[in-house]
């Protein structure tokens, strides 16, 4: 059999872009199964599923879709792609999903997306995807294409985008029918013991120690960047199953959810491990860092009395005070408090980051001993949540190997 690729478009406003990629596509050896989701005006292009397609045996149907307010057009259409996709997958007909479209196109086809699990190639050619991309892709897999021009007509630039995409989403289709079995064999190996961690650019030493120390222990490591997504990535594994242990060191997620800032996981952040009842170790590393955009684009309340650092030319990162400090305190304890498997908590009191320790930048013991000091009266009653304190920095010799053999002895017990 030939690898699959299902290709969804808004054939009322892109048929003939969307045949000219569907040739492509099965020019490069795949089969190719076109999905019309265009909520206007009837395609003269037919795709192989139409609109009507999508609605048989449901509520819906294609003429009062096309109806209704472009709005809820779009949210009916969406749903019904979900569906759609999801049986398509179970059945084993997509080897990828790939689809093209401006606003409206990319927002139908990421949310079927996002639904499709880690590993099936997921390919959007969009006109976003040069923009904010974070409400489409989320902590998801799916890859951003951008279309250079818009998807509107055939000429020397959007064909060549166009033929691209399609070998890209051809080859796609190829490895992932020959070639992921074997990796999702090993990622449901029962007989792999793997543990997740968090790392910034400030907190790489400690947690690269760590790492080191658990795959010389024999386990498999996976490190999220706390980018927001990245902790959300993180959390998702651990439900699903595919982690058995997690050794937390970077906590920066959690200030910019309280703050505002850019790298927000969301508030279901530290739930994950505590719900599955996996050991956990916490060390809050980056607890002094909330990131934000560059210096010429901060928002006005955090421009005065602020302590900001210049950490790349696309970013700045703001170190967080006492009052933000109680808070992310505050937080932990209260998705801790309850756990009903073991949690260590292993504070490095000599500092938080490569920028937190004197003559940096971001060194603020007080700010530091109200986070610490709330992390042990919250959870001085809790039975299963222990608060060690460490004189040393995240980055001082052996703290790193101690965070990581704190694990190793709760896995093995």
């Amino acid at each position: 059999m030939k690898p699959v690729v299902v290709f969804i478009a808004t054939y009322d406003t892109k048929g003939a872009e969307s045949e000219f990629i569907k040739k492509k596509i099965i020019g490069r050896g795949a089969d190719c199964l076109t999905i019309d989701v265009g909520v206007g005006k009837v395609s003269p292009i037919t795709a192989d599923v139409t609109l009507e397609g999508l609605c048989q045996g449901s509520a819906y149907t294609a003429p009062g879709i096309r109806s209704i307010k472009r709005g809820e057009a779009v949210e009916q259409v969406s749903k019904l792609l979900e569906g759609y996709v999801k049986d398509l997958f179970q059945k084993g007909r997509a080897d990828a999903v790939i689809g093209i479209g401006g606003a409206g196109g990319t927002q139908i086809v990421t949310q079927t997306m996002r639904t499709l699990p880690f590993g099936l190639p997921k390919l959007m050619l969009s006109t976003l995807a040069s923009g904010n991309t974070r409400w489409y892709l989320q902590e998801s897999d799916i890859m951003m294409f951008p279309s250079i021009a818009d998807v509107a007509g055939l000429n020397g630039v959007t064909e060549l985008v166009f033929s691209r995409f399609a070998a890209f989403a051809a080859e796609a289709a190829a490895w992932y029918h020959n070639e992921f079995p074997a990796f999702n064999a090993r990622l449901n190996d029962k007989k792999t013991a793997r543990v997740s961690q968090t790392m910034y650019g400030t907190t790489t030493e400690g947690v690269s120690r760590a790492r080191l120390r658990l795959e010389s222990a024999g386990y498999e490591t996976l490190v999220f960047h706390a980018s927001g997504a990245g902790g959300r990535a993180m959390e998702n594994f651990i439900r699903e199953g595919f982690v058995q242990g997690s050794l937390d060191m970077t906590l920066a997620e959690i200030g910019a959810h309280l703050t505002g800032g850019l790298h927000d996981a969301g508030p279901h952040r530290l739930e994950a491990a505590v719900s599955m009842k996996i050991p956990l170790v916490i060390v809050p590393g980056a607890a002094d860092t909330v990131v934000l955009p560059p210096m010429t684009d901060l928002p006005e309340k955090f421009k005065h009395g602020r302590t900001l650092n210049h950490h790349n030319p696309t970013m700045t990162t703001m170190r967080t005070n006492v009052a933000e400090c109680k808070a992310i305190g505050a937080f932990i304890v209260e998705k801790l408090k309850d756990a009903r498997s073991p949690v260590k908590i292993f504070i490095p009191k000599g500092g938080l980051s490569s920028i937190d320790r004197p003559g940096e930048i971001f060194y603020l013991p007080e700010a530091n001993e109200a986070l610490f000091e709330t992390l042990k009266s919250g959870l001085k009653e809790s039975a299963n949540v222990e608060v060690i304190e460490d004189s040393r920095h995240l980055y001082d010799e052996n703290f790193g190997e101690d965070a990581a053999d704190l694990l190793i002895s709760l896995m093995r017990k």
